[in-house]
């Protein structure tokens, strides 16, 4: 059965699944389509679409609740089909699911897609496309910064999360929520629970909870308590989904999920890290981000570039464009790569072992020039950025890492006129 209405110039379509009432939305605005909701639907959307015009189609990612009419729309309408590229390998074929998935939602059959970009065009609009890793690898929203519209798929559905799928990260949910709220927007369109009025607000809710989630479950294990015992302890409730998907989905997932990253960080010291920095200037002057915390020459301030640790599977220049956007919102274009830092420093009795890409970079917008200060947004915490002189930079109490890098700014020629 669907129900199709209209929220803020966006058809919804709202697709109840008999079988299990399960419920799955796609949406279409400005002639995109996002997602195409579950095979189960396809006798009832064929009569939907035919009403409809759409030139392309969107999807946030690619499980089969969310992708299984899009083989179909492929053959019928011939329109390009979207999709994180590290999900094309997935539709590429088709889909193999357990029993109580095809049940609930049917099949996918492989389809051909084109991969996203950070930016997509509707008829007359321009958007975001935002990564979302958390629920799958693949995972994106969209925005459309002029009307405040975010289109979440399934990084929301309902503020405290009880069950998850197996693979999904609770730490990773948690950092492309506080990257969605960094945007100005206060609706919501959900893929499981539409039209959301108070989104923003939402939003807020589900990450707050999972960040005193995931505190209580660090305590316990902290305390000694195994993961079973945690599970009980904070979940002693059995939801359905638990039997009826023979484990895939349980609220013990959650649980390991948070011990098995804590672990990992913990033990992050044990090997070689990749990262890419982004060298951003403006006279004389480097944007740099100030941290007050224990580093390896002692306590204090000290600056660091913008930049982060390399996805696997993720070029360098793509991980400084997206740390840029994550950390301080902003887009950059990359100018020059400059060189590599190999740091190896003592934090806290362990040896630490970073392997830095050092690439110059620009705003793309002139008017961030004139900025003074950025919010810097990472893992739950805000800092700031501000322009410091090297001049500054030399003086001995000023501390700037990775070591090596001040060398590095000093042989740089002078940045181009419009940066000064």
């Amino acid at each position: 059965m669907l129900k199709v209405y209209e929220h803020e110039q966006v058809v919804c379509i709202e697709g109840i699944l008999e079988e299990t009432r399960s419920k799955v939305f796609l949406f279409l605005v400005d002639g995109m389509l996002i997602d195409t909701g579950a095979e189960k639907m396809q006798d009832d959307l064929k009569k939907e679409l035919a009403k409809l015009s759409f030139d392309q189609v969107v999807l946030t990612h690619h499980h089969e609740d969310h992708t299984g009419n899009a083989a179909w729309i492929q053959q019928h309408y011939q329109v390009p089909i979207y999709i994180h590229p590290s999900g094309q390998e997935i539709t590429d074929r088709h889909g193999i699911y357990p029993a109580y998935r095809q049940l609930t939602w049917g099949n996918r059959d492989a389809f051909l897609t084109q991969a996203l970009s950070d930016r997509i065009n509707s008829r007359t609009l321009e958007w975001q496309v935002i990564h979302t890793p958390g629920h799958a690898n693949d995972h994106v929203a969209l925005f459309h910064p002029e009307s405040g519209r975010l289109f979440t798929g399934d990084l929301f559905v309902t503020p405290k999360t009880r069950v998850v799928m197996k693979g999904e990260s609770i730490s990773r949910i948690k950092t492309s929520l506080r990257k969605l709220l960094t945007l100005p927007f206060e609706s919501v369109f959900c893929s499981h629970a539409g039209y959301l009025e108070n989104g923003r607000a939402l939003l807020e809710e589900k990450l707050t909870y999972l960040e005193s989630l995931q505190e209580k479950i660090l305590q316990l294990f902290k305390d000694g308590e195994t993961p079973s015992d945690i599970h009980l302890q904070l979940f002693p409730k059995t939801y359905p989904i638990v039997r009826f998907s023979n484990g895939e989905w349980d609220s013990l997932h959650i649980v390991t999920s948070t011990i098995a990253e804590y672990d990992e960080k913990k033990s992050r010291h044990l090997r070689p890290r990749a990262n890419t920095l982004g060298i951003l200037r403006k006279g004389q002057s480097v944007l740099l981000e100030q941290q007050f915390a224990r580093h390896s020459l002692g306590e204090g301030p000290f600056y660091r570039p913008i930049g982060g640790t390399t996805e696997l599977g993720e070029p360098s220049a793509k991980t400084v464009a997206r740390e840029f956007k994550e950390e301080i919102g902003a887009d950059i274009k990359i100018v020059q790569y400059v060189d590599v830092i190999e740091n190896i420093y003592t934090l806290k009795n362990q040896v630490f072992h970073e392997i830095s890409l050092v690439y110059e970079v620009e705003f793309e917008q002139q008017a961030l020039y004139d900025q003074d200060t950025f919010d810097v947004f990472e893992d739950g915490k805000m800092t700031k950025a501000r322009w410091v002189s090297l001049e500054e930079l030399e003086q001995r109490d000023t501390v700037l890492y990775p070591t090596g890098l001040l060398d590095l700014l000093k042989k740089l020629p002078s940045p181009v006129a419009n940066k000064l």
